[in-house]
């Protein structure tokens, strides 16, 4: 992830940290005082509240340091949350005073103008390195293991299922040897397949990059294109990175980067775990245990 595609995020995940934290601190430490000046609303309700914006401070701060997408969509989508329950309290009559209408009121349009800016920040993100109306995820994961060794794992195409608790099965249509234009045929639990053909397989880069045929009547996902790959390269003790990224053309021409944006949570838990099992096989030990499970799965 670029710095500059992610700044827009961090400086609107900093400042729903400055503000919840602060708010949060004076509804706790001043409670009784808040509530007299609001209006009804008694004291042990103002320190709740106050404790439960620490809480959300506290996860802001968690996402900030590691900048995930879905967990910045689940703190905007709180920040709504907050926004549609406590605006319809200033319509209630007698609850609040003039002074807690206004600050209710004030604190919603700032919520919800962090909200909205790091939803922008979200969609920076998935924008850099893509051409306008494609949007871009990747995922990079160090390893322990010889570059060669892991990218010999990674290259044998049709073996992915082993690796993966999103997949039930997966071949290369063909014959068993990878090359260009050999096209794997994955399933996933619930039954799916998609076919992703080979575009580029480079053994001196460790790189191997797919054209999902999108295009298929029973492609189960809901984009209008789709590629995407795996690299390979060594780090400076003797390990690995591994990258893989996805290109993506979602079929909604607005709004469709939302459904992108959902789409990262289970890639970037899947993954990872998907990597680990193939480092192990490559260090030849004994791969994680993995459940089957219905998560959306590329492969």
């Amino acid at each position: 992830m670029a710095r500059n595609s992610a700044l827009l995020l961090k400086v609107a995940l900093g400042l729903n940290l400055a503000l919840s934290m602060v708010s949060g601190l004076v509804a706790v430490l001043s409670g009784s005082t808040v509530a007299g000046m609001v209006g009804a609303l008694p004291a042990w309700a103002i320190s709740g509240i106050g404790v439960g914006l620490i809480a959300f401070s506290v996860g802001i701060s968690w996402t900030l340091a590691r900048i995930r997408i879905g967990y910045a969509l689940l703190i905007s989508g709180l920040d709504f949350l907050w926004v549609l329950t406590t605006l319809p309290l200033t319509f209630i009559p007698g609850l609040l005073t003039p002074v807690g209408t206004t600050t209710i009121v004030l604190l919603a349009l700032a919520v919800g103008g962090l909200g909205l800016l790091q939803l922008a920040g979200i969609r920076a993100i998935l924008s850099e390195g893509a051409e306008p109306g494609q949007f871009r995820h990747r995922i990079r994961v160090g390893s322990s293991s010889d570059p060669e060794k892991l990218w010999r794992v990674i290259r044998d195409l049709g073996a992915i299922s082993r690796y993966s608790a999103g997949l039930s099965a997966s071949r290369l249509d063909g014959g068993p040897a990878a090359a260009l234009g050999t096209v794997r045929v994955c399933t996933n639990t619930q039954g799916q397949s998609w076919a992703e053909e080979v575009e580029t397989l480079d053994d001196d880069a460790r790189l191997v990059s797919f054209r999902f045929r999108s295009e298929a009547k029973d492609f189960p996902f809901p984009l209008a294109a789709l590629s995407g790959g795996w690299a390979v390269t060594p780090d400076a003790e003797g390990g690995a990175f591994v990258e893989v990224w996805w290109l993506v053309r979602p079929k909604l021409r607005h709004g469709g980067w939302l459904i992108v944006a959902l789409m990262t949570v289970s890639l970037d838990r899947s993954f990872p775990a998907i990597i680990a099992a193939m480092e192990a096989d490559a260090l030849g030990a004994r791969a994680p245990a993995h459940s089957r499970t219905h998560a959306l799965s590329y492969c």
